[in-house]
């Protein structure tokens, strides 16, 4: 499939007539003529606006030539310019090619905070056009490939060999909408490649969930870096089936389970299911009937052993025996109510077997450090040496992901996404 990212140029002698505004125009041409797309623009205008546009560009030439530098280098215009619009641009995409192309001379002009930000210098008129493009274009073909995760690259390969679709779902690649009214106006209102996407699980070339190979695995291994966690898995059906996934992993009946008063029903659903004897911890509540967090108090294991010799369903039972199996928490309530994992990893590790944080609402936490130790799994956090924690994420409900898109992220102690103890 062919993408339409542009090579950007900035120059304000895009329009002339004198040497660089034809200089930089003949390269142009050549990019074209190699079948990629080319914007001139003649000035920076809105720095934040433009460098924006680091979304939708394979790569930017900023061209200058020496008339446009004062004596004066260290307030330069041009090279205040460039420094805001590549710190601009670099904020947000490190990896984008941006070259500067200008007299052999005008490099001398750059301080090296510039320099090192560039995938090059293109020396105007000292090779050809053509071969300046082709290096161009090979640089920005390259990033485009870099930028695709794996099971994306692998979609993207499986949907160009046009391979007809002999597995479910019964639509075959959306040939079946083609057959009625209504069908043609469903399939032009998804588009071909939506529909020849949703393919099976079955499609060796895409992995497997089951097994987590293939692109499917490598996919997993990368959102695990990305997340901070040793481990990740993709699942359909939202968090509330992760949940229950690691309740299943994690609980056998009569298990006793610690779990937030004021949890996701999910969460219920697997005390039922698995057969766990539960003990709750009990939130606060103001006199407007608004939920507020849970106490640190409630988290001390003496809290949680007395919720033990008190439970009905366990009478009989020595409470200064029974270790929980895992300990559930919401954390980010319908109200924005966060914990600091890291002070409950801490009360509980080794005390607790499991500790399991339902992040439906709170993927977005590990890309901004606003929230800190407020989410289950960081970068640089020191690992429980016991317990195993695991966070559940629905990536449909605050991150850019299709609907009933979630992981489930395990890390590790010392001893799944999830983190295993050190």
């Amino acid at each position: 499939m062919k993408f339409r990212f542009p090579i950007i140029i900035i120059d304000e002698d895009y329009r002339s007539e004198n040497t660089s505004g034809l200089g930089i125009r003949a390269l142009a041409q050549a990019i074209e003529a190699e079948g990629f797309e080319v914007v001139g623009v003649t000035s920076y205008g809105d720095l934040s606006q433009f460098a924006q546009q680091q979304s939708r560009a394979s790569a930017f030439i900023l061209s200058i030539d020496d008339e446009e530098f004062t004596a004066d280098e260290g307030l330069d215009p041009i090279v205040l310019s460039l420094r805001n619009f590549i710190g601009e641009v670099r904020r947000k995409n490190t990896e984008v090619p941006i070259y500067v192309h200008g007299e052999t001379k005008t490099s001398r002009h750059l301080p090296n905070d510039i320099l090192r930000e560039l995938h090059g210098f293109i020396h105007m008129f000292e090779d050809t056009p053509e071969f300046v493009a082709k290096h161009i274009i090979r640089e920005a073909k390259s990033y485009l490939e870099s930028v695709q995760p794996p099971f994306f690259k692998a979609l993207l390969d499986y949907a160009e060999d046009g391979s007809y679709s002999w597995h479910c779902p019964g639509h075959s690649g959306g040939v079946a909408f083609l057959k009625s009214p209504v069908g043609q106006m469903y399939h032009q209102f998804y588009g071909e490649n939506m529909l020849r996407a949703d393919v099976c699980n079955a499609v060796e070339e895409l992995g497997q969930l089951l097994d987590h190979n293939g692109a499917i695995g490598e996919s997993e291994r990368n959102a695990a870096r990305i997340f901070n966690a040793d481990h990740c898995f993709f699942v359909t059906n939202g968090t509330s089936t992760s949940n229950k996934m690691v309740w299943h992993h994690t609980v056998a009946p009569d298990d006793v389970v610690v779990v937030d008063r004021n949890c996701h029903k999910s969460i219920l659903h697997s005390i039922i299911m698995t057969g766990a004897v539960p003990v709750f911890m009990k939130p606060t509540r103001n006199h407007f009937g608004i939920i507020g967090p849970i106490p640190q108090s409630e988290f001390e294991p003496e809290a949680i052993q007395a919720k033990i010799r008190a439970n009905p369903l366990l009478k009989g039972v020595d409470a200064a025996k029974v270790k929980p199996r895992v300990l559930t928490l919401t954390q980010s309530t319908y109200d924005g109510v966060l914990y600091n994992t890291e002070t409950i990893k801490a009360m509980l590790d080794g005390y607790v077997d499991n500790l399991h944080f339902d992040e439906a609402w709170l993927p977005h936490a590990a890309f901004h450090p606003f929230y800190g130790s407020y989410h289950a799994m960081g970068k640089k956090r020191v690992r429980p040496k016991h317990s195993v924690t695991y966070a559940t994420q629905s990536i449909h409900k605050l991150l850019a992901g299709i609907s009933q898109a979630r992981i489930r992220r395990p890390p590790s102690s010392t001893a799944t996404c999830s983190t295993r103890p050190t």
